[in-house]
């Protein structure tokens, strides 16, 4: 009889065991996926010249999530911010287009900064470095509103204002002069194994998204 006592005491434990364990696997589970924008780096709001993105739905888990922007005033405006872990940093990194030295005829953006203009396929880049980051500011043939330099130093004057995320440890901006169908516009850059990514439909109002970011 003490026997099947010490059998009966030993099963239920071991079910016990096996209850707590599962629950415990549920609760990490459940704890690990996001709803909210809370939750994330991301800004709750981002708001450039006339325009103010308003987050509207998060969702993912804290490792791989995705949240979305809108403009009520105006249905074409978006913005995305997304984060993607990957297994090593160099795999993280490799996500990143960070453009470094390029070739080419040089303008003054500000005393400090000066930039590379390339041509090709009807539109033209302009592209510096801030220190871990690279900034392509592209304009079309088309847009009779402003020169190439003229749109690159309003992207620098605004990257000066504030800072991008400091947490990178590098990242690339590529923006268009017009607003993009798209989100065309994006804001990349990798912190070890994560990758953060905005994208948008205007170039002012991306940026902003990364310049909020908590991280």
């Amino acid at each position: 009889m003490q026997r099947k006592t010490k059998i009966m005491t030993a099963v239920t434990a071991t079910l016990a065991f096996l209850a707590l364990g599962s629950g415990t696997v549920i609760q990490m589970h459940a704890a690990n996926d996001v709803s909210s924008v809370g939750q994330t780096a991301a800004p709750k709001t981002a708001s450039a010249d006339s325009t103010k993105l308003t987050a509207n739905r998060a969702s993912g888990t804290k490792q791989n999530y995705k949240v979305t922007y809108s403009d009520r005033t105006n249905s074409d405006d978006s913005a995305t911010f997304q984060k993607k872990t990957y297994g090593t940093t160099s795999t993280a990194q490799d996500q990143v287009d960070y453009v470094g030295s390029a070739d080419g005829a040089t303008v003054k953006l500000n005393k400090q900064t000066r930039a590379v203009v390339q041509g090709t396929m009807g539109h033209t880049y302009v592209h510096w470095t801030k220190g871990d980051w690279s900034v392509t500011a592209v304009t079309s043939n088309a847009d009779e509103s402003g020169t190439p330099t003229q749109f690159a130093k309003q992207v620098n004057q605004q990257l000066a204002k504030k800072s991008l995320p400091k947490s990178a440890d590098t990242g690339a901006v590529t923006v268009y002069s017009q607003d993009e169908n798209q989100e065309a516009n994006s804001v990349t850059w990798q912190d070890g194994k994560q990758v953060y990514k905005v994208s948008g439909t205007t170039a002012d109002t991306t940026v902003k998204v990364a310049q909020n970011t908590t991280n």
